[in-house]
């Protein structure tokens, strides 16, 4: 066929081109009033008040009427109770008001991932990262991409390591940023990118040991402040016990890295964090490090992501920037 010839097919598709635009613009106006009702109910629902919605969606509080009637009249059925000082869903309502907000989150997941193919280095991404990174390197990193792609908006959760696992495989991160060994998880692509030192922190005023460095013994003499369960930096506590065959008599579990340092600090025990968590203490004197003679304990960071045959541009986009700032670490 000769270049810019139209086929039989092509020009059976120029030819009902009319009907076929027509179709489109209805099927859109379609979605878009459906789009507008389902926010419309789906605010008053979660405000218990037609004013309220309204000024949230910054429209009238008849066109919010007007949205709820014209569902209600979809599905023939009476979707709202409207009370005095409040408004409460019928039995129906609520299947509605369940379906609509998984709907619009599909249509919403569906307008950014077009938005990113069609767009420039435009769009949003949502990052999971576990607390130490989240914490202590991560606002380094979001100022970078931020200076670098200003249109990119992000959302970050900073939660333990099991936490952004289960977070990113439910599609409820775009990313993840771990300090725990994932290798062979299913349908999940992990990349180390940076490594990280973990050692062991006493307050300053401390002196426990008798040597220049404390023996194995004296150690386990200590009480130990401890992450949660499921905390990478829990996990690197235990392997560095193991590794110096370490069995504590005195464990005291604490749920944030701050409140370990604290604690540290007012001599409540010892503990195994992050070089990059303590490094102000450090430098300030109110920690010091401990380590037994010859002890070396690393660790990855990790980013990790659903493995597809694509992914969205922000994607690509953050974990090039992870990787490109991995040795400033």
């Amino acid at each position: 066929m000769p270049p810019f010839a139209v086929s039989n097919d092509d020009a059976a598709r120029q030819e009902v081109g009319p009907q076929r635009c027509h179709a489109a613009r209805t099927f859109r106006k379609r979605v878009m009033n459906l789009d507008h009702r389902l926010l419309s109910f789906v605010k008053v629902v979660q405000e218990q008040s037609f004013s309220r919605a309204a000024a949230a969606l910054h429209i009238t509080q008849p066109a919010v009427t007007q949205h709820i009637q014209s569902l209600e009249a979809e599905f023939d059925a009476s979707l709202l109770e409207r009370g005095k000082r409040s408004v409460n869903t019928t039995k129906a309502g609520e299947i509605v008001f369940h379906e609509a907000l998984r709907i619009l989150e599909h249509y919403n997941e569906m307008k950014r991932l077009v938005d990113e193919v069609l767009g420039g280095d435009t769009g949003s991404i949502v990052v999971s990262a576990s607390y130490t990174f989240g914490e202590y390197i991560l606002p380094y990193v979001l100022r970078q991409f931020q200076q670098s792609y200003p249109k990119i908006s992000f959302v970050v959760n900073i939660v333990n390591s099991d936490e952004v696992v289960r977070q990113v495989r439910n599609h409820e991160a775009d990313i993840g940023i771990i300090e725990t060994d994932l290798a062979g998880s299913e349908n999940l692509t992990v990349v180390p990118f940076a490594r990280d030192e973990v050692i062991v922190i006493a307050a300053s005023n401390n002196n426990f040991y008798a040597g220049t460095a404390p023996l194995a013994e004296e150690l386990a003499t200590q009480t130990w402040l401890l992450r949660e369960e499921g905390s990478g930096t829990r996990r690197v506590a235990e392997k560095a016990l193991k590794d110096l065959a370490i069995s504590p008599t005195h464990i005291l579990e604490l749920g944030s890295i701050q409140i370990i340092k604290q604690s540290v600090e007012a001599g409540l025990g010892i503990s195994v964090l992050s070089n990059w968590t303590v490094r102000k203490e450090l430098s300030l004197n109110t920690l010091k490090q401990v380590n037994p003679q010859g002890f070396s304990l690393g660790r990855s960071f990790s980013y990790i992501h659903l493995t597809a045959e694509w992914q969205t541009k922000t994607i690509k986009l953050f974990a090039g920037c992870l990787t490109g700032m991995a040795g400033r670490f």
